[in-house]
């Protein structure tokens, strides 16, 4: 199951849980408030050769 970020609306606290997409969004730890999901940036790197920076694309040629 994904790992989700949630924000209190009223206290502000942010939190992470592991739920399903369609699970309702869980109350607050803290002052037991309504919370949202919050965007947060993807959870991959790319590591390893072949990726532009290192190399994916062709040099050109050289002519000999």
């Amino acid at each position: 199951m994904p790992l989700y970020d949630f924000k209190c609306e009223t206290c502000k606290y942010i939190f992470d849980n592991i739920q399903k997409y369609t699970d309702e969004c869980p109350k607050c730890p803290k002052c037991e408030g309504n919370t949202s999901k919050v965007v947060g940036a993807p959870g991959f790197v790319l590591k390893g050769s072949g990726w532009y920076k290192d190399g994916y694309s062709k040099k050109p040629q050289e002519k000999k």
